[in-house]
């Protein structure tokens, strides 16, 4: 019901739907990372358990860059920014072997936007301003109010510093990274 944009109909349904944005949100968390390139600051998703990054083309700029990035434990590692593609605003980062004790990192499963139809409630997570221990991620719910080929757009109240960061479905999968955040 919910996953498709229904509506809570009594307090218990309300509950549920909370219960699991909440277990969605929780899961979101794990595997958002902050980014930073040089001065600028972004956000991404770790989308494989070796440490590559989903994010925004605008937040990785151009292949070769050196990232700082950050967990959602709060550990720093290295990354390097591999590729782009402007027109749809998406960028790809790769932490660096050796830097999780051989451990694998918590990482998004994707979605598929064919599913995807306004109404659909969302989470949507990030680090706007960069990391903050005291404040980890923060994380937004919301509906989904458009798909087109290139774009999803949502109500989640999102800020500068929030662009690569994900937005997932109520089934938990990773189904866009925040690209133009404004009003518009």
């Amino acid at each position: 019901l919910y996953e498709k944009g229904g509506m809570p109909a009594t307090i218990d349904q309300l509950r549920q739907l909370e219960d699991q944005q909440r277990r969605v949100a929780d899961a979101a968390v794990s595997c958002a990372v902050s980014v930073q390139i040089g001065p600028a600051q972004g956000g991404g998703v770790i989308v494989t358990d070796d440490g590559y990054i989903l994010t925004a083309a605008h937040v990785a700029m151009r292949p070769g860059r050196v990232a700082k990035v950050t967990l959602s434990n709060g550990m720093r590692v290295n990354a390097k920014t591999l590729g782009m593609n402007r027109h749809v605003d998406a960028g790809l980062i790769k932490i660096e072997p050796g830097q999780n004790n051989g451990q694998p990192y918590p990482f998004a499963s994707l979605g598929a936007s064919e599913d995807l139809v306004p109404g659909m409630w969302c989470v949507a997570t990030g680090h706007p301003g960069g990391y903050d221990r005291r404040r980890g991620p923060v994380t937004r719910i919301g509906r989904i109010l458009a798909v087109s080929d290139s774009a999803i757009v949502t109500d989640c109240a999102l800020v500068g510093g929030d662009s690569g960061g994900p937005l997932f479905d109520l089934s938990g999968k990773l189904i866009a990274v925040h690209s133009r955040i404004g009003n518009d």
